[in-house]
């Protein structure tokens, strides 16, 4: 029986992480910008609009002393319009915010993980272009979240990209860091990924990674190990609710 191993992660260096850290940050404040001046301009135009409007009728009316009969209905006509538009507003202003919060939810690694994938190989069912997608997406996504749990001991990052065997692996992985002091890094990082086996009803696919990427080991923040490794990996993956999970994440010595 072949134990799993150990999963390395690359993580972005220092100086990278700073300037990402400082575009976030100015794409997060320039969202938040747009989606507040969305919203108070047409609360504040509006209103005055309507206001003006109705002055400007209920002079014009005494002035000729009729009633004021278009104030009333220019107010009630910009009410309407206000009470379209602001809602549709509101709903903009909430994806704008979503988005900027996104930017500081994604783990910090996004851009040190790079994955391509083969599935010109795979049968007995030929994989859907979506499903490539998908499947490719997902599976940088999990050495996206590996890489923030095992730098940082954060075990809530494994929870949605992996299950099973996978998550309790990579789990225990953190708790030992965590006795240890420990933590790990996987730098220049690359997959070559090969897409072996679909399941004829599309529940479960089987891929051979390739990884290769310089491992390092820090003890407290100073770095005990630093090498340049190839490593292998058979991954199970099988779709969830929206989206693929990584069922088993195994080491093996060859194909």
């Amino acid at each position: 029986m072949i134990a799993p191993a150990t999963l390395p992660i690359t993580m972005i260096p220092p100086s990278l992480l700073t300037a990402m850290n400082t575009v976030a940050m100015a794409m997060a404040m320039a969202m938040a910008m747009i989606s507040l001046t969305l919203v108070v301009i047409p609360l504040i135009v509006i209103p005055r609009i309507s206001v003006t409007t109705a002055a400007m009728t209920v002079g014009s009316a005494r002035r000729r002393r009729v009633p004021a009969i278009g104030s009333s209905i220019r107010s009630h006509a910009s009410s309407r319009i206000a009470s379209r538009i602001t809602p549709r507003i509101i709903s903009r202003m909430t994806a704008l915010l979503a988005a900027s919060l996104f930017l500081f939810c994604v783990p910090r690694s996004t851009a040190a993980v790079n994955v391509d994938m083969n599935v010109r190989h795979a049968g007995p069912r030929a994989v859907e272009t979506l499903t490539e997608r998908g499947i490719l997406r997902d599976y940088r996504i999990a050495w996206i979240s590996l890489a923030h749990a095992l730098e940082f001991n954060a075990a809530d990052a494994l929870s949605g990209p992996f299950v099973s065997t996978a998550r309790d692996t990579l789990m225990s992985n953190v708790s030992s860091q965590q006795r240890f002091g420990l933590s790990t890094r996987y730098l220049n990082q690359n997959h070559k990924v090969e897409a072996v086996y679909y399941a004829p009803e599309g529940d479960v696919i089987e891929l051979h990674d390739q990884a290769d990427y310089e491992l390092q080991i820090l003890d407290g923040g100073k770095m005990i190990h630093d090498e340049h490794v190839v490593m292998h990996y058979v991954v199970l993956m099988t779709p969830a609710a929206d989206h693929w999970v990584v069922r088993q994440l195994q080491a093996v010595p060859q194909f």
